[in-house]
């Protein structure tokens, strides 16, 4: 029994050792896959990611905890990456998804990165801030993205981005920012973005979407501002719109709608700005504004 009592400290020990261990064989995985990302780079070499580096120490563990940009957890794993407005040039063929478990932030916007987004992007599972405006990405926005189901914002603007939207963005329940503007974005807006319940925000201006504007965007009665402008859209205003109750800015101008504004949009109690100009509207203007 003595033995025993003094045994369990011992092991206490060897249990906090090996954890610790395994604590910094993780950290130092993660700095390696960051690395390799940085070394796909053009860029590799920019002033901001000069900490990007390995310890020559080797009594110093290899942990990307204290480079710049980079934003770690009290167990020394990365939880949030931000680079923006930094210049950085490349792809994210070589973004080690797989290899941050806990990231949480992902902001790469207003860089020089091009190609793709991957659509291992959805390995991230416990992303919720991605941002990648402002950059010279291309190809179509993956529907893996609504993998990413604590997804909270959604900023892929000012890209080059064709195709449609994914109707599987409609899955990410916890969404309240959604910028998708200033892309080559075509095909009609999908219904199923009215299953955003907690969307505040809805930002697709500067595109190519057209058809109708699905009346299913009435269900989002957090929303508090909504951008369609510059657009080919056609078809009424929904007059379901009138349930935004605490909708504050709709702008719905360049674009083909047609027919009667509807009396609905009276009902829109905390609505400061609404913009129609540049459509094929007609009829009076409700008496209920």
């Amino acid at each position: 029994m003595k033995s025993l009592t003094l045994l369990a400290p011992l092991l206490l020990c060897v249990t906090l050792l090996f954890s610790s261990l395994n604590v910094a064989s993780d950290s130092a995985a993660e700095a390696l896959a960051i690395l390799k990302w940085k070394a796909s780079l053009q860029s590799q070499n920019h002033s901001v990611l000069l900490s990007w580096n390995t310890s020559n120490d080797p009594y110093t563990k290899t942990s990307p905890c204290a480079w710049f940009g980079i934003h770690c957890n009290h167990a020394d794993s990365v939880t949030k990456i931000n680079l923006t407005g930094y210049g950085v040039k490349g792809t994210l063929h070589s973004f080690p998804f797989s290899s941050l478990p806990n990231l949480a932030e992902l902001d790469l916007s207003i860089n020089e990165l091009y190609g793709i987004i991957p659509h291992n992007i959805s390995q991230l599972s416990k992303l919720t801030y991605l941002d990648l405006s402002y950059n010279q990405f291309s190809g179509q926005i993956p529907p893996e993205i609504s993998h990413l189901l604590h997804l909270q914002t959604l900023h892929l603007a000012g890209n080059q981005l064709n195709g449609s939207i994914p109707q599987e963005l409609g899955q990410l329940k916890f969404l309240t920012d959604l910028a998708l503007c200033s892309n080559k974005l075509n095909g009609c807006i999908p219904a199923s973005l009215g299953k955003l319940s907690r969307l505040l925000s809805l930002i697709l201006f500067d595109n190519s979407l057209s058809g109708p504007i699905p009346p299913e965007l009435g269900n989002l009665r957090n929303l508090v501002e909504v951008y369609l402008d510059t657009n080919h859209l056609t078809g009424p205003i929904p007059s379901t719109f009138g349930n935004l109750k605490k909708l504050t800015v709709l702008q719905m101008f360049n674009n083909s709608l047609s027919g009667p504004i509807p009396s609905e949009l009276g009902n829109m109690e905390s609505l400061s700005e609404i913009s129609l100009y540049h459509n094929n509207l007609s009829g009076l203007i409700p008496t209920s504004f």
